[in-house]
């Protein structure tokens, strides 16, 4: 007897080796993305304002309203001094921004591993869902800092 009901599609699998490559191009996509965008800006000598050099854009609105810079002042600056190698530099600029340029080299050079082997060997997502409690306020934690941070420097700056 001739069956009516169409076939099941044909799925293609793709081994896990190649599941890791993928995602690890991804995420080294990503990560050099954004160091690389910091290397190709030169640093603010001030410490923020580099989003209107690199978009054109108007003075940040919450430091014209407030006189206080926002969370994020001074990211891209110190991402940018992180990437020409100004290690200290970048960590004074602003601490978040160094942060995150910091976690941006260690899971793009993990990622490379990834592409090149098809093995992960940073953390496992188990372990990161499991401590998501502690990467989630450890990040808001560095974040609140780094804004009290910037916000004194700009005070004792006369700024």
């Amino acid at each position: 007897m001739l069956s009516l009901a169409s076939p099941r599609p044909i799925r293609p699998t793709l081994s896990p080796a190649t599941i890791v490559r993928i995602w690890s191009l991804f995420t080294a996509t990503l990560c050099f993305g954004i160091l690389g965008v910091g290397l190709y800006l030169n640093p603010s000598p001030d410490g923020f304002g580099k989003r209107q050099g690199l978009f054109g854009g108007p003075p940040c609105g919450w430091y014209q309203m407030t006189g206080y810079p926002c969370p994020t002042c001074g990211c891209t600056t110190a991402v940018s001094h992180f990437a020409h190698g100004h290690i200290l530099t970048s960590f004074l600029t602003q601490p978040f921004g160094f942060t995150v340029a910091l976690v941006a080299l260690i899971a793009g050079c993990l990622s490379l591993v990834g592409i090149f082997t098809g093995k992960w060997i940073g953390p496992a997502m188990f372990t990161l869902q499991w401590y998501w409690r502690l990467w989630v306020f450890g990040g808001v934690g560095i974040l609140v800092f780094g804004w009290v941070y910037k916000i004194m420097m700009v005070r004792l700056a006369g700024g």
